[in-house]
């Protein structure tokens, strides 16, 4: 996605924006219903599962051809029978996932994975270790950036890691599966992509 549609302010002023991807109003609020996330637009009322989120907190950047990029942190988290957890998404983009999201501004890249880890499946202080980066076109997210640049990283569950999962709001229907099986299931696709990438390195920790 291009920013050229904002007004100059809105890139330099600091502030957060939810900008309507229909009338383009920074007008839109956030709702859940029946268990799932979704952007009503004050202006145009249009409802949407995502909006342009403009968040100073947030990395992001622009880059040469105008494409909105996010930072993002995610991690595959393995039990001893050699499956990894996986969630559904209960916002945009659907579909399973692994526990993962942006990296704040001036935040480490592992220090991110760590603090999502915790949030989205209450597992905390695991040892992670660094698989690799892939920057993924395509990759949607209700923010509205349609780029991606994934830090991804591993870490074992132990043997009570499977009892031990809290899933936040963002996740439901938590899964263990191997990576031969969860490339049958509705993956997103940037985990898709991670999953296809890192398939050796996953399998050589």
């Amino acid at each position: 996605m291009r920013l050229d549609f904002l007004p100059p302010r809105a890139l330099t002023d600091g502030a957060v924006h939810h900008y309507c991807l229909q009338c383009h109003e920074d007008a839109v609020k956030w709702r859940t219903t029946d268990g799932r996330r979704h952007c009503v637009c004050g202006a145009c009322g249009a409802v949407r599962d995502r909006a342009l989120v403009l968040d100073p907190a947030v990395t992001w950047w622009t880059d040469e051809d105008g494409e909105y990029w996010h930072a993002t942190a995610g991690v595959f988290v393995r039990d001893p029978r050699g499956r990894f957890l996986f969630f559904d998404r209960t916002a945009f983009p659907f579909g399973l996932t692994i526990p993962a999201g942006h990296v704040d501004r001036g935040e480490a890249p592992h220090l991110a994975a760590a603090r999502e880890l915790e949030e989205e499946t209450g597992l905390a202080a695991r040892p992670l270790r660094f698989v690799g980066r892939t920057p993924i076109l395509g990759d949607g997210c209700r923010r509205g950036a349609d780029a991606h640049v994934w830090q991804v990283y591993h870490c074992e569950a132990g043997d009570g890691g499977e009892a031990a999962v809290r899933l936040g709001p963002e996740g439901a229907t938590a899964v263990w599966l191997t990576p031969a099986e969860a490339l049958k299931r509705p993956l997103t696709l940037a985990v898709r992509k991670v999953l296809g990438t890192h398939m050796h390195e996953l399998a050589t920790f």
